[in-house]
This record gives structure tokens, C-alpha cells and sequence, in this order.
């Protein structure tokens, strides 16, 4: 009895066992047939190390195929209803949903808090090729939605750039829409806490991974700013306890726990955690782990990468043109520029008011945090002139 017995056990056991492995594996076939629908499969039907993709037009390699896997796990709506083959008459991608025409930014413009998208945002918008008639920040991916009316709502938000290019076909045909939401080049905490992901492990994909799957042709500009001084003043105008004593206590803190995050996670990881949490958001700052995951989706001629500091201090409009050039809208007359020549930046008049007001309530920054600061982020500007091969990025001139 006791052997009938056993024997019923094990058959039971083994029986469980292939149940199991069948559903796993069909579980996971489905996945992938509903995640990948477009991929086409290597030679070698267990081979997953090369495939290449009709949506990104290019090699695919493993780890790829899973970010394809999680972004449709998790947001099939975003991934599923704004993926579309864009109508060829028009130079923005818009595509017709039913008969209504809908549309999605030609460009995107990221920077973060304090490193002049505003100003940058609104001198683009005097081209007459930039539609201005639009709020700047959006938010979209920092609040990206898991349902259609979330969808519905970012496709709102460029409905008025969608009739008018729409019933103008030929005059708007190579007229422009942007998204100027500063949060699309740091916020990726934000999309991870919105899918529900457990952050102890690596983030499993960012900001750029969804926007190229959305939009593998998009324009993407940054704005970068000396690291120190972006903290200094993102502090100011965040935090409550404004006082030098506690901003020094704060960024010791911060890179304490920064410097102990690096010893289990990468730093893309640590940087994207630390910039989204309480002032002071150091990680905003360690570019270097942000644009490496904008350069490991987009090609290098989609992706412009500027200095504050350049831009805030032009003695001529050069760099907005090149901007221009970049975004392929012809360049602006001379006479057009002349109000921008010599100007003091929206934000920089905002900055100076902001610094002035808090250096007569509280007194000056430490010395002893500034050199902090500086020192924290050296060897990140030193791998992010390294990676971009320009020394400006050192912000030692």
C-alpha cells in the first residue's frame, strides 16, 4: 500500500512538473508574440542574440528584446496605440485615428531644472516654422499612463497643431510640433514607479527606450548646466529649509548614500533614484548616466547636446540657428534675431532674483559645499567630455 502510494506521489510530481513547463513556455511564447509582434525571428529558431527589428530598423540584440517585452507588459496602451505609420505629406509625425488626424512631437526638448529649456523653448518657438500656440511641459513620460484616456490626453495636448496642420495640408505641410518637458531627460524613476517595478535591481528601461519606440526619427535636444551651480540653484528654489548649514548637511548625505548605492547598483541606476527624490536632486546632475542611455537608442545625428552656459552668454545668434539647422527648418533672417542678441535669459533674470533675495535672508553658499559639489561631480564630467569628445563638458572654463 505504502509503495502504491509513493508511486502515485511521483507520477503526480512529474506530472505537475510538465504542466508547469508547458505553461511557462507557451506563457512566454505569447509574450513574446504579443510584445515582439514585428520582430523577425533569426535563423535559428533559439537564437535570440541577433534579431532585427522592423520598428527600430536595426540589429536587436537580447537585452533589447526584453526592454521590447517589459515596455509592452507594461504600458501596452502608450506602446500599442501611438506606434503608427506617420502620414508621409506632413514633416511631424501625425498619423489619422479613424478620420481625425493626430500628432506627436517632431522634437523633444530635455534639460533639467535651472539649465534654461524655458528660454531655449520660447526662442524656438519665434521660428515660424515651431508652432508656439502650445503649452511647453506636458510631462507625458515623467506621468506616462497605463489607460486610453491617459493616451488621449497627450494626444490632446497637440490637437490643435493636428487641425491646423490638417486643414492646411499644403501651407503647415513642413511646420513642426514639440514637447519642451524638461523631465524627459532625468525623470526615469518616475516611469519605473509608474509600472509598478521594484527598484532594488537596475531599472529596466528609460525614457529614451519609449520614445523610440514610439518615434524612432525624433529630433531630441538637451541643455546642460555646470552640475554645482544647477544644484545650488535647483536647491534654492525647491527647498523649504533654504540655509547654507542645511544645504551643506544635505549634500553630504546625498553622496554618502550615492556612494553606497554604487556598491550593489550601476549608476544609472543610483542616478536616476537619487535625482528623483528629495532636494537635493543630485542625480539630475550626473548627466553622463542619462545621455549614455539617450546615445545607446538614438543615433548621434538625432540627439543635440548644448551648454547653458553657451547659450545664456551668446554675444550672437549662431547657436540658435545651428538649433535650427539641426531641427532641418531653414535658418532665420538676421533682422529676425535681433531682439534675442544681448538679452538676459528669462530664467537668468529669474535665477539672479531668486539668488539675491536668499543671499540676503541667509548669506552665500558654503565654500566647503561648493568645493564638495565640485568634487562629487569631476569624474562624472570627465566621463561625460570623454563620452561626447568635447572638454567644454568639463566646465572648467
Amino acid at each position: 500500500m505504502m509503495e502504491l502510494n509513493r508511486q502515485f506521489c511521483l507520477g503526480f510530481f512529474v506530472a505537475t512538473c510538465l504542466l508547469l513547463g508547458l505553461y511557462s513556455y507557451t506563457n512566454n511564447l505569447y509574450l513574446r508574440e504579443l510584445a515582439l509582434p514585428r520582430l523577425i525571428k533569426s535563423k535559428k529558431e533559439d537564437d535570440l542574440t541577433m534579431e532585427v527589428s522592423l520598428l527600430t530598423e536595426k540589429p536587436m540584440h537580447a537585452a533589447d528584446s526584453q526592454i521590447w517585452i517589459r515596455m509592452q507588459q507594461y504600458f501596452p496602451e502608450v506602446i500599442g496605440r501611438l506606434k503608427r505609420d506617420f502620414l508621409p505629406e506632413y514633416k511631424n509625425p501625425c498619423f489619422l485615428e479613424g478620420n481625425r488626424t493626430r500628432c506627436l512631437p517632431y522634437f523633444y526638448l530635455g534639460g533639467a531644472p535651472k539649465c534654461g529649456t524655458t528660454d531655449l523653448w520660447f526662442n524656438l518657438l519665434r521660428h515660424p516654422r515651431v508652432f508656439n500656440n502650445i503649452v511647453k511641459e506636458p510631462h507625458f513620460l515623467k506621468n506616462i499612463p497605463k489607460t486610453y484616456s491617459g493616451t488621449e490626453k497627450y494626444l490632446n495636448h497637440f490637437d490643435t497643431f493636428a487641425k491646423w496642420v490638417s486643414g492646411d495640408p499644403y501651407g503647415a505641410a513642413k511646420s513642426v510640433v514639440g514637447d519642451g518637458s524638461a523631465s524627459t531627460l532625468w525623470a526615469n524613476y518616475d516611469i519605473v514607479k509608474k509600472a509598478g517595478i521594484q527598484t532594488e535591481g537596475e531599472i529596466p528601461f528609460v525614457f529614451a527606450d519609449v520614445i523610440h519606440a514610439i518615434h524612432p526619427k525624433a529630433k531630441v535636444i538637451f541643455i546642460l548646466r555646470d552640475p554645482t551651480n544647477r544644484t545650488i540653484s535647483d536647491y534654492f528654489l525647491f527647498s523649504r529649509d533654504k540655509s547654507p548649514t542645511h544645504f551643506h548637511a544635505k549634500v553630504v548625505q546625498k553622496i554618502e548614500w550615492f556612494e553606497q548605492c554604487l556598491r550593489s547598483r550601476s549608476l544609472k541606476s543610483c542616478a536616476n533614484v537619487l535625482g528623483s527624490r528629495d532636494i537635493p536632486r543630485l542625480g539630475i546632475s550626473v548627466y553622463i548616466a542619462h545621455i549614455r542611455e539617450w546615445l545607446r537608442v538614438f543615433p548621434k545625428d538625432q540627439v543635440l547636446i548644448l551648454r547653458t552656459e553657451d547659450w545664456h552668454y551668446h554675444e550672437d545668434t549662431n547657436l540658435l540657428q545651428d538649433v535650427f539647422k539641426f531641427l532641418d527648418i531653414e535658418a532665420l533672417p538676421e533682422s529676425n534675431l535681433q531682439p534675442i542678441k544681448k538679452k538676459e535669459t528669462l530664467n537668468e533674470i529669474k535665477s539672479k532674483q531668486i539668488t539675491q533675495r536668499q543671499s540676503n535672508k541667509h548669506g552665500d553658499i558654503l565654500p566647503k559645499t561648493r568645493q564638495l559639489l565640485d568634487e562629487f561631480y569631476a569624474p562624472y564630467n570627465e566621463q561625460l567630455a570623454t563620452f561626447l569628445k568635447d572638454k567644454r563638458f568639463l566646465w572648467k572654463t
